[in-house]
């Protein structure tokens, strides 16, 4: 197949929906042809969220447009709360352009907002099967104009095939009672890297500072409002009148990391509390091996791809009850799941799991099982391939028959 794909960002800026798509094309790269339209990133995205870590990666053809023409651009556009779709005519243009010339057999566009118009009329009016893929945050959920889910459905019901990344962002779009005309679900992902090398995880303690016995709570995650990672820091006196000596170890970086270095500073969390920056996929494995938890907190989440990873090297996790994040951490089974935005309910769960290692060892054994059954990208990437050879196949929309 001749693939074009749509997306409003990708690498460099880092994220899980730009690694989902790396790690689903790159693998059908190597037996399709891929093209991968998305505009220019702006500087502070780039600012924010870049890193080139993951470029070498990158084994497909990726061309850039200017984003210049956009409803968002609408005066009164934030007031009409979703009335007014920020949809993209430029992304629609780059569409049309690579169809022409690039004669893909198939377009599978990442996001609603702002590439659901592109999708639209590529189905519509190109007549190029399309297949619309939510991924993101911009199916109705905090933060979000809810009158974005009838721009989703009506989207949606045009195109040749959907998919979600979670039953969460289904029923976000399509209600409780949503059926196979919804489309499916495609989970994010995750590598199963090898086992750390003998000696990697003893001397990553060493230098993070953990004696040997000592407690090592870790969090990877960007270090942004969304996230609310001051909730961990939060959580962490009570955990350390509970276990003296206990670490927390913060991975990731973002708009939030000086305030968050300077709220541990002021909470007297010197000690207790190591921020390592950015870390390249190659770290995160031994990161994650080191640690006797994971920790994670956000307040809203669509998949989580950083708790696959915990999961998939047996770590019990410690998180919020997003419902996304519920569907892929089984709460009592593979980990404990606490309110968002309570650090003391946070440091309940924490303590609790960081008492029983039993429970660690039995919730991380559990994890592991779920994560290679469900969130492996070589199985994931073949459900991508069949969702599109369906659509480019010509077969009716699931549900318009």
């Amino acid at each position: 197949m001749r693939i074009l794909v749509l997306t409003p960002t990708f690498l460099p800026a880092v994220g899980g929906a730009e690694l989902l798509l790396l790690h689903v094309f790159r693998r059908l790269a190597g037996r399709h042809d891929i093209l991968l339209l998305t505009p220019h990133l702006a500087p502070a995205l780039l600012a924010a969220h870049g890193n080139a870590a993951y470029d070498a990666l990158v084994n497909f053809e990726v061309r850039r447009y200017a984003d210049r023409v956009s409803l968002m651009r609408i005066p009164g556009h934030r007031a009409s709360r979703g009335l007014i779709p920020p949809f993209s005519l430029s992304a629609v243009g780059a569409v049309r352009r690579a169809a022409r010339e690039f004669r893909p057999d198939v377009l599978n566009v990442h996001y609603c907002m702002p590439t659901g118009l592109a999708a639209w009329a590529a189905q519509r009016l190109l007549g190029l099967p399309t297949v619309l893929s939510l991924v993101g945050r911009d199916v109705p959920g905090p933060g979000v104009p809810p009158l974005w889910g009838a721009w989703h459905r009506l989207v949606g019901r045009a195109c040749a095939g959907r998919t979600h990344v979670t039953e969460f962002c289904r029923r976000a779009v399509y209600g409780p009672r949503a059926g196979v005309e919804a489309g499916i679900v495609i989970a994010n992902g995750v590598d199963e890297a090898p086992p750390s090398p003998p000696g990697a995880v003893a001397a990553l303690r060493a230098e993070l500072g953990i004696p040997e016995g000592g407690l090592m709570i870790f969090a990877l995650q960007r270090l942004d409002a969304l996230k609310r990672v001051d909730v961990l820091l939060r959580a962490m006196p009570r955990v350390l009148r509970e276990h003296p000596g206990a670490v927390l170890v913060v991975g990731g970086t973002g708009p939030d990391a000086g305030a968050l270095r300077a709220l541990a500073r002021q909470s007297g969390l010197e000690a207790a509390v190591r921020f390592t920056g950015f870390l390249p996929a190659e770290a995160v494995p031994v990161y994650m091996d080191a640690a006797d938890l994971f920790a994670f907190h956000s307040t809203y989440e669509t998949f989580g791809i950083v708790l696959a990873e915990a999961m998939i090297r047996g770590r019990a996790v410690v998180s919020v009850a997003d419902p996304a994040i519920a569907e892929v951490v089984d709460h009592g089974r593979t980990g404990l799941l606490a309110p968002i935005g309570d650090p003391e309910a946070m440091a309940r769960a924490l303590c609790d799991l960081l008492a029983d290692p039993g429970q660690r060892a039995a919730m991380g054994a559990a994890g592991r099982a779920k994560a290679v059954a469900l969130y492996r990208w070589d199985a994931l990437a073949g459900q991508y391939e069949t969702a599109l050879a369906r659509a480019a196949g010509g077969a009716a929309p699931v549900g318009a028959r």
